[in-house]
């Protein structure tokens, strides 16, 4: 659903929120999120990813550890602050820390950089088939 007049996809009930400030990963997730029927919006920085949570809550946030203004750990408290540990997150980072990356957010899954697309979905739905509806 996009809001109107942004050409952007709104945060709406179940939506998966993206955060990476690469576009083009950006829109690739986005993509291979939305063909497989989740409700997707996206964000290219920690500032406005902290602004969409602040919205609505996400049902899952994909979250790259580099990002500008506000970095992955950031939006991570703040996501906590805002939901506590009932919003999963699925990190993806180009660095070799990632486990201890996803340890420190608390995240459910993490994805090394570059990732197959079939990764991120098969995380990303195993992650919301847990979840109670």
């Amino acid at each position: 659903m996009a809001a109107a007049g942004t050409g952007r996809t709104a945060i709406g009930r179940g939506a998966v929120l993206v955060v990476d400030d690469d576009p083009d990963m950006r829109l690739m997730m986005r993509w291979a999120l939305e063909e497989e029927g989740l409700s997707v919006a996206t964000a290219g920085d920690g500032r406005a990813a902290l602004a969409r949570i602040a919205e609505q809550r996400p049902a899952l946030v994909v979250l790259d550890m580099s990002l500008p203004l506000v970095d992955g750990y950031g939006v991570a408290q703040g996501l906590r602050t805002a939901y506590g540990e009932d919003v999963p997150i699925v990190l993806v980072t180009a660095d070799g820390r990632a486990a201890e990356k996803a340890r420190r957010t608390g995240a459910r899954a993490y994805l090394h950089k570059p990732f197959e697309v079939d990764d991120l979905v098969h995380a990303v739905s195993r992650i919301l088939g847990e979840r109670p509806s």
